[in-house]
């Protein structure tokens, strides 16, 4: 009640973003830190995938093919 949350997550997701990784999920913990300023911090798990290669799933399928 009354604060704002600023998360800035712009510089990890554009230097993962480079390989292919996307944000899936961001969930907040309960863990709250205080800092000397009065400032309060959270903790938050953050969720990436990415989406498998096709040109990995071809050599999948003739790997099990010529078994």
């Amino acid at each position: 009640q009354g604060t704002e949350v600023q998360a800035d997550y712009v510089p990890l997701l554009n230097s993962l973003a480079a390989y292919g990784w996307q944000l899936t999920c961001v969930l907040p913990t309960p863990v709250v830190k205080t800092c000397r300023e009065g400032n309060l911090s959270t903790k938050q798990i953050v969720f990436l995938q990415r989406p498998s290669l096709p040109q990995k799933a071809k050599k999948r399928e003739s790997k099990v093919s010529n078994l």
